[in-house]
C-alpha cells in the first residue's frame, strides 16, 4: 500500500512538472497562430476527448497521467493543406524561440507560484545560509564559527543557500582536510578554515561533520511569501547551475544523478513531511526541469534553441535531415544516460 500511495504522489507531481511544460509551448504557439493539432493530458490511449468552437485543436484526455504533449505544425513536409503562416518553421526567429521558451518559463512560473502558496501557509523560510546552532567542541566550534554568521563562500566558490554548502562540501570526489569558509560578520568578511571530521553515510560515502545547523527561521505575510517564491526559486536555479557545471567539469560524479527511482526515493522518504514537504518538492523538481531543457543539446528545448540561433548567425536553414539525424544520437546518448542512472539508483536501494 505504501508503495501505491508513493507512486500515485510521484505520478502527480511529474505529471504536473510536464503538463505545465507543455501548457507553456502550446499557449504560445496559439499566440503566434501556428496550428496546434492537439493538446493532450496524459499519455498512451485516448480516453476522452472534444474540440471547441472556431478552434482547430483536439483536447485529449489519456490514460497515463504522465505529463502530456503538444502536438503542432513545425514543418512544411509534415503539415499539408495548412496556410504557410500556420507552420512554426515559417514565423520569425522571435516566434520560434518564444514557443520553445515558453515551456521552461512556465516551469519557473510553477516554482515561483508553489514556493509562493507554501510560503502563505506555513511561513516563508529564510533562505540565506544563515549559521543555527553551533555544537560545543566540534570542528565548527574550535575555529571560530559563530551562530548568526551568513555563509557567503565555501573554498572560494559562491554560496547561496544550505544546499549550495552541502554541494561544496558533501559531493567531492576526495576527503579533503580542510575548507575555507568565507562567512559576513557585522558587515565585515571573515575566512574560517575548518578541519571536518568523517562519518560513513548509509550510501557508502565518508560525509564530512562540521557541527553546525542552519538557521531555521520563518517569516509571515503575503510579501514576505512573494520574496520567498522569487528568491528560492533563484536560489534553486543557482544551485541546479552550479551542479550542472560541477557534472561538465568533473568536480561531481555522474553517480551523483537520479532518475526516476531515485526521485521515487525521496518522494517516499519526504512524504511523511507533509503536503508542505512535497509542495517544495514538486517546485525544486520543476526548476531542476527548466534548467535541464536549457542545455543546448539535442532532444531538449536549449538544443532546438541553439540550431535556431545557428541559423540566424549563418542565415542558412540547418537541414531536416542534419537535424533529425543530431536529435537521433542525442536521444541515443540521453537513453544511455538514462540507463546508468537508473542502474546506480538500483545499486543504491540495495
Amino acid at each position: 500500500m505504501n508503495f501505491i500511495i508513493t507512486l500515485i504522489i510521484l505520478i502527480v507531481i511529474l505529471g504536473i512538472i510536464v503538463f505545465i511544460h507543455e501548457l507553456g509551448h502550446f499557449l504560445a504557439a496559439k499566440k503566434i497562430g501556428v496550428y496546434v493539432y492537439e493538446f493532450s493530458v496524459g499519455m498512451g490511449p485516448k480516453i476522452f476527448s472534444f474540440k471547441r468552437k472556431n478552434d482547430e485543436t483536439i483536447y485529449s484526455l489519456r490514460l497515463l497521467p504522465l505529463g502530456g504533449f503538444t502536438a503542432l505544425a513545425s514543418d512544411e513536409e509534415n503539415s499539408k493543406g495548412l496556410k504557410k503562416e500556420q507552420i512554426l518553421e515559417n514565423k520569425s526567429a522571435l516566434g520560434k524561440f518564444f514557443v520553445l521558451i515558453m515551456g521552461i518559463i512556465f516551469n519557473f512560473l510553477l516554482a515561483i507560484i508553489f514556493l509562493t502558496i507554501n510560503g502563505l501557509i506555513y511561513g516563508s523560510p529564510i533562505t540565506d545560509p544563515y549559521v543555527g546552532e553551533i555544537i560545543a567542541e566540534s570542528p565548527a566550534d574550535k575555529a571560530g564559527l559563530q551562530s548568526g554568521d551568513l555563509i557567503l563562500k565555501v573554498d572560494n566558490n559562491r554560496v547561496m543557500s544550505y544546499d549550495d554548502i552541502l554541494l561544496e562540501t558533501r559531493f567531492t570526489k576526495e576527503n579533503k582536510e580542510s575548507f575555507k569558509f568565507t562567512v559576513k560578520r557585522e558587515e565585515k568578511e571573515i575566512d574560517i578554515e575548518i578541519k571536518p571530521t568523517y562519518e560513513e553515510a548509509e550510501d557508502g560515502e565518508q560525509k564530512p561533520i562540521f557541527g553546525f545547523t542552519e538557521q531555521t527561521k520563518k517569516e509571515k505575510g503575503i510579501l514576505n511569501a512573494i520574496k520567498y517564491g522569487f528568491s528560492a526559486t533563484w536560489k534553486n536555479t543557482f544551485g541546479a547551475f552550479n551542479v550542472l557545471g560541477k557534472l561538465i567539469t568533473g568536480k561531481v560524479g555522474a553517480d551523483n544523478l537520479s532518475g526516476p527511482i531515485g526521485v521515487f526515493s525521496v518522494v517516499d522518504n519526504v512524504k511523511v513531511g507533509g503536503l508542505e514537504i512535497l509542495v517544495y518538492l514538486t517546485a525544486y523538481l520543476s526548476i531542476n526541469v527548466a534548467v535541464i531543457n536549457l542545455i543546448p543539446v539535442p532532444v531538449f528545448d536549449g538544443g532546438r534553441i541553439l540550431l535556431l540561433i545557428i541559423e540566424k548567425i549563418t542565415r542558412k536553414k540547418v537541414s531536416r535531415k542534419l537535424e533529425t539525424t543530431i536529435n537521433n544520437i542525442g536521444a541515443i546518448l540521453l537513453i544511455i544516460l538514462m540507463l546508468y542512472v537508473t542502474l546506480n539508483d538500483i545499486f543504491k536501494l540495495f
